[in-house]
């Protein structure tokens, strides 16, 4: 399972590509997780659930789009 998660070792030596690819990543983590966070507010009120199925869309797309692109760049 953890290879699932994580593929392949992390390297230190990724260059800058590499540390700009992480930072995108991350950037996109938090940003997903305030989509996430919405998405569920505004599930719970009920009165914007497709607004919170698009949310949620846009949290599920920026992980992995965010995690391509760590992909590309860091090379890991």
């Amino acid at each position: 399972m953890p290879n699932f998660i994580w593929p392949s070792l992390r390297r230190r030596d990724v260059g800058p590509a590499g540390a700009l690819g992480r930072i995108i990543h991350w950037l996109g983590v938090i940003a997903a997780g305030l989509c996430a966070m919405l998405a569920v507010e505004f599930a719970v009120e009920g009165w914007a659930m497709q607004l919170s199925r698009d949310l949620l869309l846009t949290a599920i797309v920026l992980v992995l789009g965010t995690r391509a692109v760590r992909y590309v760049l860091a090379r890991e």
